[in-house]
């Protein structure tokens, strides 16, 4: 069942933060598009757009969102860890475990399902972005926002079992601040 879970169902759902770091890279295109015909249109041509704005902070605002989960999966996120290495790796499975369940699981839980109402209620409403002269709907970019913390959420409860698991066998999960091994290459 271990071997199952680590080697089979938890990398299967690590895609799930992967395919939303692709989505990433190609907001990134997007951005960057956005930002040289703007650049363009008001250097060259002397026609600035109302748009860009928006779509460069709706896009930017999303794109880090929807890589979250991949960052984490691969253990890139700022991690302090000069006291917890020197713990016994039951240890520091059980403070991670711990952490994970008990602090960032509950917060994006709630801020998962706040975002998806919220997104939602924009979507239903037709809500504008009132600040901008260009006047967006605003719900695709509360949808990305939605998207990615939801992405993030599902990371973290991964990453939550990996620790459980690793408290009972530190051998069967890579230790806490590692990249998980891929097993099924080869």
């Amino acid at each position: 069942m271990k071997t199952w879970l680590v080697d089979t169902l938890l990398p299967r759902l690590d895609r799930v933060s992967a395919a939303l770091a692709v989505v990433a890279q190609v907001m990134i295109v997007v951005l960057i598009g956005t930002m040289l015909y703007e650049v363009a249109a008001r250097r060259i041509f002397n026609a600035p757009t109302i748009w860009s704005v928006d779509i460069v902070y709706m896009v930017n605002g999303t794109l880090f969102l929807m890589a979250a989960g991949y960052t984490l999966l691969h253990e890139r996120h700022v991690r302090i860890d000069f006291l917890s290495s020197r713990l016994p790796l039951r240890l520091q499975h059980l403070i991670n475990a711990a952490f994970y369940a008990l602090l960032l699981l509950p917060l994006l839980l709630l801020t998962s399902e706040n975002s998806i109402e919220k997104a939602w209620r924009a979507f239903d409403r037709g809500t504008i972005e009132n600040m901008s002269t260009w006047q967006p709907l605003i719900w695709p970019f509360l949808t990305g926002i939605a998207i990615g913390i939801a992405g993030l959420t599902l990371q973290i409860f991964l990453q939550c079992v990996r620790h459980l698991i690793g408290i009972a066998d530190p051998a069967a999960v890579a230790p806490p601040g590692q990249v998980q091994p891929d097993r099924t290459a080869g």
